[in-house]
């Protein structure tokens, strides 16, 4: 009796490829997530930097307060201007100079010292213009009180128009001039540029 041979394909190839691909996924996963802490490592140490950089640029001026790039700035530590306004906030004001305090309009928020020299500052908006004898004063309120302040403010006492306010800001300004949080800052930026050279070496056998 004769027999045909009839071929018969074997799976090694197929089991060496998915071998070799199943190999590659690993490598990949470690390749994304060396890609992921390299960009968050990045992205602290960028914060890290800017938090210094607003720390250094908001100073304390002679006059008690602090400004940024020319710019009074200042933590509200009330609720009298909510919801325009809320606790915690960080308000930014556009400086005044003399001369552009002196023509205010009604509805326009302003902070002014709480009296002649005082560092205690104080954001209201203007609800009234007084013009005395050439000396210009505003009648100035709280959005949540219930009446104005008392008495009415000079215009020489003005020190900044409100130009907007960054939400929770304040807390954030206060601790900036800590000195643990700005240590903290300087290492997180020390140990990005010390955690390549450091890991190299590691590796070295």
């Amino acid at each position: 009796m004769s027999t045909t041979a009839i071929p018969v394909r074997t799976a090694g190839p197929a089991h060496r490829k998915s071998h070799r691909t199943a190999g590659r996924s690993p490598r990949t996963v470690l390749r994304a997530l060396r890609a992921l802490r390299a960009v968050a490592a990045v992205a602290v140490s960028a914060f890290a930097a800017l938090m210094i950089i607003l720390a250094v640029a908001s100073h304390q001026s002679p006059a008690g307060q602090f400004t940024m790039f020319g710019h009074p700035v200042m933590t509200v530590l009330s609720g009298s201007m909510t919801p325009v306004i809320r606790t915690g906030d960080m308000i930014v004001d556009d400086p005044v100079t003399a001369a552009q305090a002196e023509h205010l309009q009604v509805g326009q928020i302003v902070t002014f010292r709480e009296a002649a020299g005082s560092t205690t500052m104080i954001t209201h908006r203007i609800v009234a213009v007084r013009d005395q004898g050439g000396l210009v004063s505003y009648v100035t309120k709280g959005d949540a009180n219930n009446a104005a302040d008392s008495p009415a403010r000079p215009a020489s006492d003005v020190v900044g128009v409100f130009s907007h306010d960054i939400p929770r800001g304040g807390y954030l300004l206060a601790d900036l001039h800590r000195p643990m949080v700005l240590g903290l800052l300087a290492a997180a930026i020390a140990l990005f540029f010390a955690a390549g050279p450091l890991l190299r070496y590691a590796r070295q056998p």
